[in-house]
């Protein structure tokens, strides 16, 4: 259990977006939980005392503090596999109409979150195996960023891989949109294209399209030594390996390239490209 007693709601939004950076669910549903608990004593406060109003306190609208603490527990119930209850999550966040006196902000939280919970609805569905709901889901991921867009297709992703069917026409239709995000050279901009990049490989491993699969993992490789993304390049590695008697002469020569440029970062080779750590020969 967390010590978050005494903690304000915008440090908590702050604790939640770094376990979720970290991937850290169990924390992400407990500080979730905390935040409610803050902002729903804030608003009682609010409505029991004429006058006041919570907003100088906050950095945004009280709505937001709901949504977003109902929005990520759902999310972290989600990522645990605990679809039934990430679903009650989503069932809350859906109207938040009943909080009182809103201002504009106000009305475009409750209409975002509104927005969320269809999205997330259908995430669920196809994380429980549900595909007929995919093409509803890719028309609502049309009218998103790329950023947003590419969460979205980790989800389809993720639900192809586990049940088996193909969507290779939502792939060609993002295609472009999607691949716009590799130029990026932040770090966050990046990471969700890895898992992206990641699952793509293994969705294209499952359909025996084998190259393009050894391609997409060579691609990652590239993109987390240059980020020193240690997690993404274990993965991936462990993935190459595991077919790695499937790849051609060339992906097998981009392969050790990759591998020797990282230990140039931490070894000294000599004029004749022989390895030399600690004073040891390696040939």
């Amino acid at each position: 259990m967390l010590e978050l007693d005494g903690i304000a709601a915008d440090s908590l939004v702050d604790m939640i977006k770094l376990s979720f950076s970290w991937e850290n669910w169990a924390a992400v549903i407990e500080v979730s939980d905390k935040l409610f608990e803050v902002i729903a004593i804030t608003y009682d406060t609010s409505q029991n005392i004429i006058g006041m109003s919570p907003k100088p306190q906050l950095k945004r609208s009280i709505v937001y503090y709901f949504g977003y603490s109902l929005l990520m527990k759902g999310v972290g119930y989600q990522k645990t596999g605990q679809y039934a209850e990430s679903r009650k999550c989503i069932n809350q966040y859906k109207d938040l109409s009943w909080i009182k006196n809103l201002d504009d902000a106000g009305i475009a939280e409750v209409n975002f979150y509104k927005s969320m919970a269809m999205a997330n609805g259908y995430v669920i569905e196809l994380l429980e195996g549900n595909s007929r709901v995919l093409q509803e889901y890719v028309r609502f991921l049309q009218t998103l960023t790329k950023k947003e867009l590419l969460n979205g297709m980790l989800t389809v992703l993720e639900s192809a891989i586990k049940y088996n069917y193909s969507i290779d026409w939502v792939l060609d239709l993002f295609e472009d949109q999607i691949e716009e995000i590799s130029s990026k050279e932040k770090r966050e901009d990046v990471r969700s294209y890895v898992d992206y990049k990641y699952l793509l490989a293994t969705y294209l491993y499952r359909r025996n399209n084998i190259t393009d699969a050894l391609n997409g993992i060579l691609e990652i490789l590239q993109i987390c030594s240059k980020l020193e993304d240690e997690a993404g390049f274990r993965k991936s590695v462990a993935f190459y390996e595991l077919i790695r008697n499937r790849a051609s002469d060339s992906q097998q020569e981009m392969y050790q390239g990759i591998i020797k440029n990282i230990l140039e970062r931490e070894f000294l080779y000599d004029e004749e490209d022989i390895l030399v750590a600690d004073n040891a020969v390696v040939h």
